[in-house]
């Protein structure tokens, strides 16, 4: 998954972007610390189930 801040065209906004899904936010400190929690998320280990 490709994630990248910037900041939006218009407005006072910031964007974080998931792949082509934007997401908006107020601040870049807010986008910043979404973004890095995301990307712990993804990194995170994860157990799979067997049945």
């Amino acid at each position: 998954m490709k994630i990248k801040v910037e900041k939006a065209l218009f407005g006072p906004d910031w964007l974080v972007t998931l792949n082509d899904y934007p997401v908006t936010f107020r601040s870049m400190e807010e986008a910043v610390a979404f973004a890095d929690k995301l990307k712990e998320r993804i990194e995170a280990p994860h157990v799979i189930p067997v049945a």
